[in-house]
């Protein structure tokens, strides 16, 4: 059983597939900087206290 696809199918295969990596790592670098904003939060708070 051998599954071959034209160029243009194996192409929009692979282009479908970058979108789908591309959009995750959109996801993952959202959620890394929304992971990272209390820690700047509690750095003006302790400005604001001196």
């Amino acid at each position: 059983m051998s599954y071959s696809l034209p160029p243009e199918q194996e192409f929009a295969l692979l282009q479908l597939l970058l979108y789908i990596f591309s959009f995750a790592t959109l996801v993952l670098i959202f959620l890394y900087i929304a992971a990272e904003r209390p820690g700047e939060g509690k750095k003006k708070a302790e400005e604001e206290e001196e």
